[in-house]
């Protein structure tokens, strides 16, 4: 049990080293910036959001005051939103640790449902409550995130990204049938600040052109507070919004400026570089 354990451990921690070692040429030529592409580039991603909800039903008491006792249970569920960004790209010269970074704009629409079923009782009297409601959301949303490919065949890569976004509400329509204050209904303000973490596979499909499905998940969030690691509640149950995007990252080559071969000076060999090379 050791030993294959240990070896898997072993390729995990090898593994980058040998992806670069197996495909380091590739990886280069996918954001060629020897001359060929330019460090400024563009971006955009239709995809859905989804707000994953609890993977079970919540029980839990609401209210005690004296004789009076109320417990609920609540049933969330997901719903399917639209998004789409859009922004710039900066490629980083020498990509160890960051490939590139991105910043830009976008439209997110967040979707739920509730419903309860609770028991309130004042001494020996129940009296049993039921209720739904449902949530919608929208925003425009600001976000930033460092970006690092790790090459897993040739023009193809993992992409994992670390960011934050910041959200603006734009409007939102709520509806429910129970008891605001009962259930404790609560929701995120009108401004929203998180991190979140991202991962995707990319493929490079045109000189020119690179796609990355990604999914997005919040980690923190700094306004509201934090919720289980970036969950956030609407009405009585906290969902963790989920972003699954399709990007296509545009680059830019220079004017008039193909990739030439290496040039031989004095016996070495050397890339030749456009002089003045600039974003």
């Amino acid at each position: 049990m050791m030993r294959p354990l240990f070896l898997l451990l072993t390729l995990l921690m090898a593994w980058p080293s040998l992806g670069q070692s197996l495909y380091g040429r590739k990886k280069k030529d996918i954001i060629p910036l020897d001359g060929q592409a330019k460090r400024i580039g563009w971006f955009i991603g239709p995809g859905l959001t989804y707000t994953l909800p609890p993977f079970a039903e919540s029980e839990r008491e609401q209210f005690r005051n004296g004789d009076t006792l109320y417990n609920a249970t609540y049933d969330a569920s997901g719903r399917l939103g639209l998004y789409l960004e859009g922004g710039l790209t900066w490629y980083t010269r020498d990509p160890v640790i960051v490939d590139y970074f991105d910043a830009g704009f976008a439209y997110k629409n967040l979707r739920g449902v509730e419903a309860f079923e609770g028991v309130l009782q004042r001494g020996d009297s129940l009296a049993p409550l039921t209720g739904d409601g449902d949530f919608a959301e929208r925003l425009i949303t600001f976000n930033i995130n460092a970006n690092k490919f790790i090459a897993t065949w040739p023009y193809q890569f993992v992409q994992l990204s670390l960011g934050a976004n910041v959200d603006y509400r734009l409007g939102q329509d709520l509806a429910h049938t129970g008891d605001p204050l009962l259930n404790g209904h609560a929701f995120p303000p009108d401004l929203w600040a998180q991190a979140h973490f991202k991962v995707g596979y990319g493929f490079k499909l045109t000189g020119h052109l690179i796609l990355i499905p990604a999914i997005e998940s919040p980690i923190f969030s700094v306004n509201p507070a934090d919720i289980d690691f970036g969950r956030m509640q609407w009405f009585s149950s906290t969902y963790r919004p989920l972003i699954f995007s399709v990007r296509f990252l545009f680059l830019r080559a220079r004017n008039g400026f193909d990739c030439p071969p290496p040039i031989k000076h004095k016996g070495d060999i050397k890339q030749y570089k456009q002089d003045g090379y600039h974003p």
